[in-house]
Parts: C-alpha cells; structure tokens; sequence
C-alpha cells in the first residue's frame, strides 16, 4: 500500500514539475512566436490582395504574460474596402485572445484533449464602435469566437465559429445566417493545410433594380480541402471541395422560385514533371436537379482540365497583371472597355518572354464535358486545345495563331429530344394547356434544329442527335469530316455567319 501510495505521489510530483516548467517554456517562447506568425499572416496578406487596392494587416496591441496564462490583443486594420459602386470603407477592430501555457491547458483537460501542446489560445471578437451593429445582430453574443493549440512541433489546430446573425429594416428580415463553424490544421509555415466547414443556412432578402422582391435561400453548404504549398511561393496543390444541398431563389414580377439541387464543386490540383514546376489541375462542377415555378428542369455538369502550365512563367506573369488590375477594375466599375496597357520596351520583353517559356511547355486545357441533361435526352459539348510556342509574337495573327495552338479537338452534340422537352417547358411556363399542341410543337422543336443543322452544312444528324465534329492539326481543318485549310473553314463560316 504504502509503495503505491509513493508511485502515486512521484507521479503526481512529476506531472507538477512538467506542468509548471512548460509553462515557463511557453511564457518565454510566446513573445517570439507571436511576432513570427503575425509577421507571416501579413506577408501572406499582402501577397493575397495585391493588385486589388485592398490593404489589411494584424498588430499586436497589448501582452500580458503571467506564469500560466497571458492575455493578449490583436489589432485588425483594413483600407479601401468595396462598401459601394464608389465608396470605400476603412474600419478595425480588436480580438481578444486569452493564451493557456502548456504542456496541458485547462480548456484542453477539460475537454479531455491530453496530448501535451505548447499553448491552448481561447480568441473573441471585443464589441467596438465597428462591430456593435455585429454584435446586436447576433442577439448580445460573441459573434466570432477561435479556440487554437499550438503543438511543440509547430502544428497549430482551430476552431473558428461565427455566431447565427438576423438583421431586419423596417420590420422585414434582410438577413438570417445559422452561423459557421469552420475547423482547420496547419504546421507551423502553413505549408500543409487541412480545413472543413459548414453552414446550416442562410436567407437574403433584398430588391433588385426595379424595387422587385429577391429572395435567395442556401441549404447544407460544405466546405473542405488539404493543401500543400509547393516549391513555388503561393501556389498550392491538393484539392478543394465544396457542395450546397440547395439554392432557392425567388425573383422577378411573378415571384417564380429556381431551385438548384445537389450543387458540387471539386477541384484538384497536382504538380507534375521532374522538378515538379508544372501545374496540372480538375475542376468539376456539378449539379443534380433544377427546376424553376415547380417544373422539373434537368440537370448539368462541366470538367475543366489543364496540365504542363509552367509554374514559374505562370507566376511571372501573374505578378506582372497584379500591376495592371486596378486598372482592369476602374474600367470594369466605369463601364468601359479594357484598356490597353502602356509597356516599356524592356517590360513588353519580359512578358513575352515568360509568355514564350509558359508556351514552350505546350500546356493543355481542356472543357471535357458540358452537358445538359432532361428527362429524354442529353447534350454534350467538348473542347481540348494544345499549345505551343511560335517563333515569334510579331507575326501576322493567322500566321501566329497557326503556331499557337497546335490541335484542336471540339465535338457538339445536341439531343432533338432534349429540345423537345425544353419546348415543352417553355409553353407550359408561357400558359400553354393543350396536351396535344404541346405534344406536337416539342416534336417539331427538335426536328426543326436537325434539319436547320443538316441544311446548314454546320452538322450531321445520328439518331436523334444532332452532331458537328471540329478538329485541327497540322495546319488542316476536319469539319465534321469533310478537310479542308484553315482559309477555306475561315471562308466557310464567315459565309454561313
């Protein structure tokens, strides 16, 4: 007995003992490694937003440290933020964070996480003059709330929750969110991320250009993806997932309500070649069900593929347009064209070039299937482009667009039946009741884009499909089986236009 008892008693001793002395690690290790990851998040800040005028960044207001716990405040600034067609809102505020020492925090025991961690932070959004209107919003409760440990290998893992928010004017909901909780893994360079999350519901409320009623309603959205930065500054690979059960939205004089089911997008990332500088990627989007004022509509869905982008020349290039967006932007805001950017001798040479090397290794992007689906048919569309680099940008566009793309491969193929029960649509929406005026003009709906397709020349017909092939290579166009040059399919569809 008396043995067990001093076991226990050691035991306790030296639990004690690595309570006490990690917290003095972590009291001392603290100031340091909160200047780095402040120092890093405004890095990545500012290599996020640049090129869009937006400015953001954290500071540290305050530390207290005592010898188990410490308080800290963290400053958020942002400038030029969009808050309108020309205004633009600056505005801060202040999070709260009480830090934990390890190796074992309170929070943690408590909630039966043993694994020793360096530090457990518990943060909450502080009410100011900025977020007020956000906290009354949330009925008086703490609208944004992160719980985080840091692990002694640098690994850090988050809780990050916002609270539900309602918001009405003059009696009338504008805004009904369920809230979010998004969690999330990152190592201590935040190179290898891991996150997932949901939100429950969200019901906007608002009145388009006309004073019409808009109602936009989104179901069960999901989020989740693990990345991995490459050698590459910002340029991760992994995948991104995110799905929406449905979307509801109710607009125009008659009040119709679209409804969108099973919305999916998946996008996947990889780095291929030797030295792994070359980018190839998927995204899938995807939907099960549409139907709009009650009626089944169908379905859709659209790949998109592309391989051998050259990292380096793609992110030269990319640096390059950061300098020009808001250019882009103004324009876009004034309702203009796209202006033509003035480059020096010496910056047109450097774009061309790292355009050049981009094409040098012959990326391929591809549209590998975008289809439509009803109830008795299917269209699909396809469209696959290799590239290459010419021997020169200063060439005549026909010639230069020859040496550009090096094939081409597109395919349409459109269902007569799928038009029929388009047409259907269209005259039960438009007040149509009889069956058989129905019946008839969906018939002649389809057949009329077949014949109007075969007169043309622009397609064949197979079945009840309707079908036009495009290829391209070598400098010889195959339209829809019949070679020709690219001068004769230029004349050939400049008469047809």
């Amino acid at each position: 007995m008396k043995k067990s008892v001093g076991i226990l008693s050691g035991l306790a001793v030296a639990i004690a003992v690595a309570t006490t002395a990690g917290a003095w690690y972590t009291g001392k290790q603290l100031p340091a490694e909160l200047d780095r990851a402040i120092t890093q998040a405004n890095q990545e800040l500012k290599k996020t937003l640049a090129g869009t005028g937006l400015s953001m960044s954290i500071e540290l207001d305050s530390l207290e440290q005592h010898f188990f716990t410490s308080t800290a405040h963290y400053r958020l600034k942002a400038k030029d933020l969009e808050a309108g067609e020309v205004e633009k809102l600056d505005f801060e505020f202040v999070m709260l964070d009480q830090i934990e020492h390890g190796p074992f925090p309170w929070s943690r025991v408590k909630a039966f996480k043993l694994m020793p961690v360096m530090a457990a932070s518990n943060g909450s959004l502080e009410k100011g003059d900025f977020t007020a209107p956000w906290f009354a919003a949330a009925g008086g409760k703490v609208p944004v709330t992160v719980q985080s440990s840091v692990g002694y290998d640098g690994n850090v893992e988050s809780d990050i929750r916002l609270a539900p928010v309602k918001l009405e004017q003059d009696g009338e909901k504008v805004l009904d969110f369920s809230g979010m909780q998004l969690l999330g893994r990152t190592d201590r360079q935040g190179k290898d991320t891991e996150f997932h999350a949901n939100v429950d519901r969200l019901e906007l409320n608002f009145a388009d250009a006309q004073e019409t009623p808009v109602k936009i309603l989104l179901n069960g959205f999901k989020v989740g993806g693990k990345l991995s930065q490459t050698d590459h500054d910002m340029i991760y690979v992994g995948n991104i997932d995110l799905a929406l059960a449905d979307t509801q939205v109710t607009s125009g004089a008659d009040q119709q309500v679209l409804v969108l089911k099973g919305l999916q997008q998946n996008n996947l990332y990889s780095a291929e070649g030797e030295a792994k500088d070359k980018l190839a990627g998927r995204l899938e989007y995807k939907v099960a069900d549409i139907s709009y004022a009650g009626r089944k509509v169908g379905s859709g869905e659209m790949v998109f593929t592309m391989k051998s982008i050259d990292i380096p020349a793609m992110q030269a290039l990319l640096e390059w347009y950061q300098t020009k967006a808001p250019q882009v932007q103004q324009a876009a805001a004034e309702g203009q064209a796209l202006p033509s950017f003035d480059m020096t001798p010496e910056e047109q040479a450097k774009v061309q070039g790292d355009l050049q090397k981009m094409l040098a290794g012959k990326p391929q992007l591809a549209l590998e299937k975008l289809s439509f689906k009803t109830a008795n048919g299917e269209s699909h569309f396809s469209l696959a482009m290799d590239f290459a680099s010419p021997t020169s940008f200063d060439l005549p566009p026909d010639q230069l667009g020859k040496q550009l793309v090096s094939s081409l491969h597109s395919k349409l193929s459109v269902s007569k039946p799928m038009v029929g029960d388009l047409a259907t649509l269209q005259a039960l929406l438009g007040g149509e009741t009889d069956a058989q005026a129905i019946a008839q003009q969906s018939s002649q709906a389809g057949e009329m884009v077949g014949m109007m397709a075969v007169q043309s020349g622009m397609a064949t017909v197979q079945g009840t499909d309707v079908i036009s092939s495009l290829k391209y290579a070598d400098g010889m166009v195959d339209f829809n089986g019949k070679k020709m040059t690219v001068e004769e399919f230029a004349m050939l569809i400049s008469g047809h236009l």
